[in-house]
């Protein structure tokens, strides 16, 4: 019998127990290309999130190891979670200690979220890959 009283709301579903796998991310595509003439671009297209963000380590970790600038292209990212935001904070500290830079394109509502925890005084931020591109070399240049 279905209860009618307005002021009766269903109980929530239990949480997962404790082990429980939670369900798995839409899959994370990934793609480096080493440029001779500027900077190495990472494209990462899918959610970047606890369960991703273990997916995309290594390569953002081989992409930065050299010293070489490195262009972030995470306009095909719909949505930024906080061990990605971590993990990118994290990689522009290790950038910087070898002397280049990470530079990021990005949407603006993934942009938005990284002003408001502050990572876009330590990320340069662009619309494009095109325009991060040109603002590693206009940096170079200086």
């Amino acid at each position: 019998m279905m209860n009618t009283d307005p002021s009766f709301a269903p109980a929530p579903p239990p949480p997962p127990a404790p082990g429980t796998a939670l369900a798995p991310s839409p899959a994370l595509e990934v793609d480096l290309d080493a440029r001779l003439d500027g900077p190495a671009v990472l494209t990462v297209r899918g959610d970047i999130d606890i369960a991703t963000a273990p997916v995309l380590e290594p390569h953002l970790s081989r992409a930065s190891a050299d010293g070489t600038d490195l262009v972030l292209d995470l306009t095909g990212v719909p949505f930024l979670g906080c061990a990605g935001m971590a993990m990118f904070d994290a990689a522009a500290n290790r950038v910087r200690r070898r002397h280049a830079t990470l530079t990021t394109a990005v949407q603006p509502h993934v942009r938005h979220i990284l002003h408001v925890v502050g990572l876009d005084t330590t990320l340069m931020c662009c619309d494009t890959v095109a325009e991060a591109v040109a603002a590693v070399h206009d940096r170079a240049r200086t």
